[in-house]
């Protein structure tokens, strides 16, 4: 797949010095998924076309909710609706026809060849994962997905050919655990051998050297709650927590 650059929000998310600069840039790609759905460009029919067909995800309902504006998120919700009643009549109707077949006991040999049967328990299940794969259709989904693999290659872009940035990268906090093994397989997929073993050169050590980070600053969290130490200074480690669990799930805490 083909990547275009876009270089500036990696610059930025790099300069707010973060546990995480995938974390952010995901952050900010849902802020303006969540506003450009409940915005103008939803009514586009190439766009509600595609909301029609995968919804959202139970978690970017919930923030679709929260943003308050009820009547766009009724109409979008509306014509999604239709189209998800017409497929699942469909569906059910599939279902009934199936469940009136004769079980898998009573299926011809030669049906069982060429694989023109159906049991009951297999229709069951074929109905199960179409609603579980509706259930976790999301558009805002795929799209942060489609813009955190354009910001992957982009960081590695920027490592190969500039050295300001390489320098930017190997002093930066690393990633989350969440976003590192997506950097890892661009640079597998994009970069040559050579480069792969420079890449990780420069990755790996910044990622033990951050973990270590967390650890002393935690730990220091930690006995700060020891009244011996309640005088001495917190040091970076007051929000050592919401960084440590970030950096594990790749969740920022706020």
């Amino acid at each position: 797949m083909k990547y275009h650059l876009d270089t500036i929000p990696v610059w930025d998310a790099y300069g707010a010095n973060g546990e995480c600069p995938l974390c952010l840039l995901e952050d900010q790609s849902e802020k303006s998924n969540i506003s450009s759905f409940l915005g103008g460009s939803v009514m586009e029919p190439d766009v509600r076309i595609e909301v029609n067909k995968k919804g959202f995800c139970p978690r970017h309902n919930e923030l679709l909710y929260n943003a308050q504006n009820r009547l766009g998120l009724a109409l979008i919700t509306h014509t999604h609706l239709l189209v998800t009643i017409k497929e699942m009549q469909q569906k059910a109707d599939r279902l009934e026809r199936d469940l009136r077949k004769p079980d898998k006991a009573s299926v011809s040999l030669l049906g069982k060849i060429f694989g023109q049967q159906t049991t009951q328990k297999e229709a069951i299940h074929e109905f199960s994962d179409w609603m579980k794969q509706h259930r976790d259709h999301c558009i805002i989904c795929d799209r942060i997905h489609d813009a955190l693999n354009q910001y992957a290659y982009t960081i590695l872009h920027l490592w190969e050919h500039n050295p300001e940035f390489r320098k930017t990268m190997t002093d930066s906090k690393g990633f989350c655990f969440s976003h590192l093994p997506l950097v890892l397989d661009m640079a597998a997929e994009h970069l040559s051998s050579k480069k792969q073993g420079d890449f990780l050169g420069d990755l790996l050590p910044l990622q033990s050297r951050n973990m270590e980070r967390l650890e002393q600053e935690l730990k220091w969290f930690t006995r700060k709650f020891d009244y011996r130490n309640q005088d001495k200074s917190w040091g970076n480690s007051r929000d050592a927590l919401p960084r440590i669990l970030q950096k594990l799930s790749g969740k920022r805490m706020e």
